[in-house]
């Protein structure tokens, strides 16, 4: 295919008779004009398919990659939801056994304390009854001093 610099630089041989050196340049400049725009045309359509083709796999690609962002994104967010599940319910479990063990100490405790106040009223009645005893014991020595001396006496 002739290019538009082809019939830009061509030049004719000048003889005696001819044509007009003039008109033919000028003609030339006018089918340069001409062929330059259907060059350009040409070259537009050639690169045109060319372009709406990339642009198809351009936009394909891109879709492809939208749907893999996509899908990742899903499972990202999949894998978050199941850890933040385990997470919440190993935190539950820790907390039904610090309840339970609290539980079980409080009772043990109340064991302790109701034992103990069983051993307190059990002394507080044995401490009781050695004082009675006793103020028996005294009561009686006194009466019997008493005697002793209403005797001697």
């Amino acid at each position: 295919m002739v290019s538009p610099n082809d019939i830009a630089t061509k030049e004719f041989k000048r003889v005696s008779s001819g044509y007009s050196p003039e008109e033919v340049d000028m003609f030339l400049d006018d089918i340069y004009e001409d062929y330059i725009k259907l060059y350009e045309e040409s070259q537009k359509k050639n690169q045109a398919p060319a372009t709406d083709a990339s642009v198809q796999d351009l936009r394909k690609t891109l879709e492809r990659t939208l749907t893999l962002a996509e899908t990742a994104a899903a499972q990202v967010k999949e894998a978050a939801r199941a850890e933040a599940d385990s997470i919440v319910a190993q935190a539950k479990a820790e907390a039904e056994k610090l309840l339970s063990d609290s539980r079980n100490q409080v009772f043990e405790m109340e064991q302790q304390l109701a034992a103990l106040e069983n051993r307190y009223e059990l002394m507080r009645t044995r401490v009781k009854m050695l004082l009675y005893a006793e103020i028996d014991l005294i009561d009686k020595s006194e009466i019997s001093s008493d005697e002793a001396k209403e005797v001697k006496a």
